[in-house]
């Protein structure tokens, strides 16, 4: 929950957690700049330039490596696809090109080409470990005096004459002329607390990585068709996660048909890591909408009430995102790039589709 107080014009973080608690610290920490979609391209397009400047920008080292990202297709049906991302890509300057069996070889030889019908590679894309960025945005904030209070749960969100008023913790009232819901799986019931709905559920991801070895890959892989991603740390782990279709529910607690599902994806499309131990595995929270898109400006029923919720991308989103929605309140007006997410699309009919996201619907 971020709110501007009227009285000293200040900018204050409440967060019930503590720091990387949520989904910013549970993340496989891949970037890419590119999907299929008009809309996911132009944002993330932007995100991938500030990721590469991201370092200079925070005065911090996020450690972003750009070791390039790969787009797998194993079916016809979905290499098709590939063919509208690359024309979507030139518009929006993401730098991608379809590569054939023996590049694929070099840069990912641990991956069976035999298995792929086709393939995009983006160059500026890459990997960054979420906690020397977390520590990077948390400083810059505090250098800029936005006041941060981990610990510190919101109970009720006042309103009047259908505009947000400010917030209450506890006995403690904070007046503020703008809020902004930014509670990632929790946001849909902070909107309670102001008396509006937000469309999505809370939707657990897990994600598991193997012991170090050799280097079996350079670039980041989304594996479409599998609904599943990889990475190789910097020490030689394998990170990643197979989506599986599952109910919503709110827990952190791994299980096993998640592990099953991406070490089936590894047997198969990478399958030098069979005799790879699994070191551990674990989940987090996202908000997920019934697109799997992000929602993001004023929300249509109260005034000064505003969201940044619904991310399934949102560290990658993350080096443009927060930019485009301060740009926004700063000028009442909804940044082009953000409108397609738009808080009340779905009741408007206006879903995004995007077809180059690796997650399961329940």
């Amino acid at each position: 929950m971020l709110f501007r107080s009227l009285k000293s014009r200040r900018i204050c973080v409440l967060d019930a957690g503590y720091f990387q608690g949520g989904a910013s610290g549970r993340n496989g920490t891949m970037i890419r700049g590119g999907f299929v979609s008009d809309a996911w391209t132009a944002l993330f397009a932007l995100a991938e330039r500030r990721w590469i400047g991201l370092s200079r920008r925070l005065e911090h080292n996020v450690m972003y490596s750009r070791r390039g990202y790969l787009m797998i297709a194993e079916r016809d049906a979905t290499a098709g696809c590939l063919d509208e991302a690359l024309r979507t890509h030139a518009a929006h300057g993401v730098r991608s090109k379809r590569i054939g069996q023996r590049e694929l070889k070099r840069i990912a030889p641990a991956l069976d080409t035999a298995r792929v019908a086709d393939a995009l590679y983006f160059s500026d894309s890459g990997v960054s470990p979420h906690h020397a960025t977390m520590h990077g945005y948390l400083n810059a904030c505090r250098r800029r005096g936005v006041v941060v209070h981990y610990g510190t749960r919101v109970t009720a969100i006042d309103a009047h004459d259908d505009r947000v008023t400010g917030v209450r913790v506890g006995e403690h009232s904070i007046a503020a002329d703008a809020v902004v819901i930014a509670a990632g799986a929790d946001s849909p019931a902070m909107s309670a607390l102001a008396g509006v709905t937000m469309p999505g559920y809370p939707m657990r991801i897990e994600c598991m990585a193997l012991e170090p070895t050799r280097v079996l890959m350079r670039p980041a892989i989304a594996l479409l068709d599998r609904l599943c991603y990889v990475s190789q740390t910097a020490r030689g782990e394998l990170v990643g996660g197979a989506e599986v279709p599952e109910r919503p529910q709110v827990t952190l607690a791994s299980d096993l048909p998640s592990l099953l599902a991406t070490a089936r994806v590894y047997a198969d499309l990478l399958p030098v890591t069979a005799s790879l131990r699994i070191l551990r595995q674990w989940a987090g929270l996202i908000h997920a909408t019934p697109d799997f898109g992000p929602l993001v400006g004023p929300h249509p029923d109260l005034r000064d009430l505003w969201i940044t919720a619904g991310w399934s991308y949102g560290y990658a989103a993350s080096a443009a995102a927060g930019e485009l929605l301060a740009r926004t309140l700063h000028e009442n007006r909804v940044d082009p790039i953000l409108a397609p997410f738009a808080v009340d699309r779905f009741s408007r009919g206006k879903p995004v589709q995007e077809g180059g996201i690796v997650l399961a619907p329940t």
